[in-house]
């Protein structure tokens, strides 16, 4: 029993010793599967859903590219931690997939 004891105590340690982040990117957010498919979507999928909150906060909302781009910077300022580069593509897939336009641009 001692043993048993001990292993489980290891592990709670070593997921103790892990980042939040890290900890917080390994849920599975099942809102995530109802995102579009495009460029970007691994992104919003590795920085936001699951990450700092589920996606169904955001899957169904419905707003401009300039609005997506305020909301992303306001994620920034409230500590998410995202490389310029970064910024572009989350702002770029939810401006185009998840935008009150009429929809995605048509691929030719």
């Amino acid at each position: 029993m001692r043993k048993i004891s001990t292993v489980a105590a290891a592990c709670l340690l070593a997921a103790s010793l892990l980042p939040p982040a890290a900890q917080a990117q390994r849920r599975i957010d099942p809102a995530a599967a109802k995102l579009p498919d495009g460029d970007g979507k691994i992104a919003v999928i590795e920085n936001c859903a699951g990450v700092c909150h589920p996606a169904s906060r955001f899957v169904n909302l419905k707003k401009s590219p300039a609005e997506w781009h305020k909301t992303v910077m306001s994620m920034v300022a409230r500590g998410a931690q995202l490389f310029p580069e970064d910024v572009v593509t989350l702002t770029n897939y939810l401006g185009t997939y998840l935008s009150d336009s009429s929809g995605p641009p048509e691929t030719k």
